[in-house]
């Protein structure tokens, strides 16, 4: 995707910002929130803040503000005196996040079917096929994540831009990155094939027709489907000796 088109998501890190984000302290946020969804970072590595300073070639306060940032929303583990490490989500509390997740996301997705006109169709359906067009095409995973992650994006920023409730879609979006960063720890990768598929395919038709409860079933039975397998495949790791 090019550019452009990434500028457009809502449902995105940026959607948490506050108006005081130094743009240095920003810059680093973003560089590391895409390395932790869309790298080869997993829980319990440790990050070096010289190294991301050098990486990004800038001082070591804006690096340090965005792992604090990260810290608070429980991205990375900070250890006063010891450093920093990519926090290891609990199996308990992420299956109750997809709950919430589910609940939220429901909701506003519900709320898109509803309220979408017959004027939004076209470029919602021209969406649908970019994206089916563009994941034909992704290739092997390591170039398959980070496209399928933002066509995911995409997709769902356009139905909360559909469902005109600025306030419920800001709750909505500032979850995606943790569930994603749930998903990623879990997987090793985003892509969870013809389950998600099926699922956007009915909240497609959902979209089309109007059926708000369709829709809202759809995305609602999906992200609790993946809580689960999420929180399975959590606890399980946390059988296995490192």
């Amino acid at each position: 995707m090019s550019a452009a088109t990434a500028t457009r998501f809502t449902v995105r890190p940026s959607r948490r910002l506050t108006a005081g984000t130094a743009p240095l302290a920003q810059g680093a946020y973003t560089h590391l929130m895409q390395q932790l969804l869309e790298g080869d970072l997993k829980p319990g590595d440790w990050l070096s803040v010289m190294d991301i300073s050098a990486q990004l070639q800038c001082s070591r306060v804006p690096v340090m503000e965005a792992l604090k940032r990260l810290d608070m929303e429980g991205f990375v583990e900070i250890t006063p005196q010891v450093g920093c490490r990519v926090a290891r989500p609990n199996a308990a509390e992420v299956q109750d996040f997809f709950e919430l997740f589910a609940a939220v996301e429901g909701c506003v997705t519900g709320l898109a079917a509803a309220r979408r006109t017959t004027a939004d169709l076209p470029a919602f359906k021209t969406l649908c096929r970019r994206i089916d067009l563009e994941l034909k095409t992704a290739g092997p995973p390591a170039a398959r994540d980070p496209q399928y992650r933002r066509a995911n994006l995409e997709f769902h920023t356009m139905i909360h831009e559909l469902a005109r409730a600025p306030l419920a879609c800001a709750v909505a979006a500032g979850m995606w990155d943790r569930s994603d960063f749930f998903i990623k720890v879990a997987f090793g990768s985003l892509y969870f094939g013809q389950h998600v598929r099926q699922a956007h395919l009915a909240i497609r038709r959902a979209m089309v027709s109007g059926d708000a409860q369709a829709a809202q079933a759809a995305i609602s039975g999906q992200l609790r489907a993946v809580g689960r397998l999420v929180s399975e495949r959590l606890a399980a790791m946390d059988q296995t000796p490192d």
